[in-house]
């Protein structure tokens, strides 16, 4: 991949979107000096630092540095090492401390990229980001991945001005980060899947252009997987730029279906009841990796169904009513179930409806199929990748209690609106049984 690239995807996210989302994506080894640059010409005199103690450990301040070198006023907002969630709240904390500033800058990746942008957008300020990790692809996005009252929501947002990193310090992050990074990106295997089955059955919104920015790096990342668990410079690299491109198909979507589907549900699940409840998470992209395994293989169930066995009658009676639902969400989210339940009734159809969607599978399986089996890989392939990059392809190898993973595999589609391939299965009647054993695993 070259420079070049970048170029060209900014401008096409900019025809797509019809704006000026990103001024400037820059990788290479001046990147702390490019980023004071870009500050100074924005004509900032001051601004807002955010960084943890780890990513100022692994950047030596090289960012500030520079900045103060180039007569830039710098504040600082440090977090601790420990691990830190983006939320509303802690959003607000930061946009305070930028009042007044002329821009954020975070040096950082997932969670502090998140909350500069936040900021940023709440403030009106443009948001510029040092990239320390290729971990997640919501650098380049136009969404927060934040919690909201406890519930983990993408939140529309002013994309970032900017985004800069070192390929010396993307590819000294911990190993873990870069596979979490790579499963994230493959993630689109499913999400695009699913977006082109939302646009199929249910007429919601789908551009195609959005999809160009994926040409020819899903089987380049399935390649490199085993170099990126080495740690090879090249290779991470690579990925960065995979995740800057796929964050820009997020941009120029309007939303992030491209990249975000009913694995990403499933990690949400887990989050916010790490969240409310104190259970253990795990990485963005390590949660998202493993239930990115799990929604191919409720891919491929769905594509190689007999439709002579599907029975839409028996289908539509077999769906739960509002009030058992209701109990599920009661269970799983307590005293933010209210907010679920809002979440789920925009998506909820009724039995005759759900019966009407079956029957249309059954009758265009065929047409379904030919929709989405450009975007999907077999789960074995993508797995592989995974273990090749060094990153959990399996629900017991993550930091997260596997009655959790199993709730979320089968309730995550309760948590938002979008129309996933966990609504897909549920609906033709491929579930699993834990939907039906309703429990509170915190």
């Amino acid at each position: 991949m070259s420079a070049e690239r970048l170029v060209h995807a900014l401008d096409l996210a900019r025809r797509c979107d019809g704006s000026r989302p990103i001024e400037q994506c820059w990788i290479g080894h001046d990147a702390a000096t490019a980023l004071a640059a870009h500050i100074r010409a924005l004509g900032a005199a001051e601004v807002l630092v955010t960084a943890d103690e780890n990513t100022r450990a692994a950047t030596d301040d090289c960012v500030v540095r520079a900045l103060r070198d180039a007569g830039v006023r710098c504040r600082e907002k440090i977090h601790g090492a420990g691990p830190l969630d983006a939320s509303d709240a802690l959003g607000d904390e930061t946009a305070a401390a930028a009042e007044g500033a002329d821009a954020v800058v975070a040096v950082g990746a997932g969670t502090l990229c998140d909350l500069a942008k936040y900021a940023g957008d709440r403030l009106g300020l443009p948001a510029v980001l040092y990239a320390t990790a290729a971990s997640m692809n919501g650098y380049t996005s136009g969404i927060t991945a934040i919690k909201v009252r406890g519930l983990k929501r993408t939140v529309p947002c002013r994309p970032a001005h900017a985004v800069f990193a070192n390929p010396e310090t993307v590819a000294a992050a911990p190993q873990r980060m870069a596979a979490a990074g790579l499963a994230d990106f493959l993630s689109k295997c499913s999400a695009s899947a699913d977006w082109a089955a939302a646009h199929f059955l249910r007429d919601e919104y789908y551009d195609p252009n959005a999809l160009q920015f994926y040409d020819g790096l899903v089987d380049r990342a399935v390649e490199v997987a085993p170099r990126v668990g080495q740690g090879d410079p090249e290779a991470v690299a690579f990925l960065l730029e995979a995740l800057l491109l796929s964050g820009l198909s997020m941009l120029a979507a309007g939303s992030s279906s491209p990249a975000s589907g009913g694995e990403h549900l499933i990690s949400h699940y887990i989050d916010m009841k790490s969240s409310l409840y104190g259970a253990p998470h795990d990485l963005h992209g390590a949660q998202v990796g493993v239930a990115t395994v799990h929604c191919l293989e409720l891919w491929r169930r769905v594509t190689t169904l007999d439709p002579a066995q599907i029975d839409p009658d028996a289908i539509a009676r077999a769906q739960p009513d509002d009030a058992i639902v209701r109990g599920w969400i009661d269970a799983d989210w307590g005293a933010v179930a209210d907010e679920v339940w809002a979440q789920w009734q925009r998506k909820a159809r009724s039995r005759d409806t759900l019966r009407d969607e079956a029957a249309r599978v059954q009758r265009e399986l065929a047409d379904l199929r030919a929709r989405v089996q450009a975007d999907l890989l077999p789960p074995e392939v993508v797995a592989q990748a995974i273990r090749d990059a060094g990153g959990p392809d399996r629900p017991e190898q993550l930091d997260a209690p596997l009655d959790t993973y199993a709730d979320a595999c089968a309730r995550a589609r309760f948590i938002r609106d979008r129309f996933t391939v966990l609504d897909l299965a549920a609906g033709l009647g491929i579930a699993t049984a834990r939907e039906h054993q309703p429990r509170r695993s915190r």
